[in-house]
């Protein structure tokens, strides 16, 4: 696990994703990275064409097992 500095810029708060990450990630400037609050966890996703048609199927069947995916992020 790496630890950052969360940051002020102007109204909002930012963090600065290690080198390592972007590059596991295959990440690039401007590239899209969707974010979901899991409990006490920010969970970040590299966003490709087809991620907002998944995210939304995911959305409809996600409070049923919205337990199960706590626990799994323990």
């Amino acid at each position: 696990m790496q630890v950052v500095k969360l940051r002020r810029v102007g109204n909002s708060m930012t963090v600065t994703l290690p080198a390592s990450v972007v590059e596991a990630l295959h990440l690039h400037e401007n590239d899209d990275v969707a974010i979901e609050v899991a409990g006490d966890r920010i969970v970040l996703y590299r966003a490709t064409n087809d991620f907002q048609d998944e995210w939304a199927a995911y959305q409809k069947v996600e409070p049923r097992y919205c337990n199960a995916n706590r626990k799994l992020a323990e």
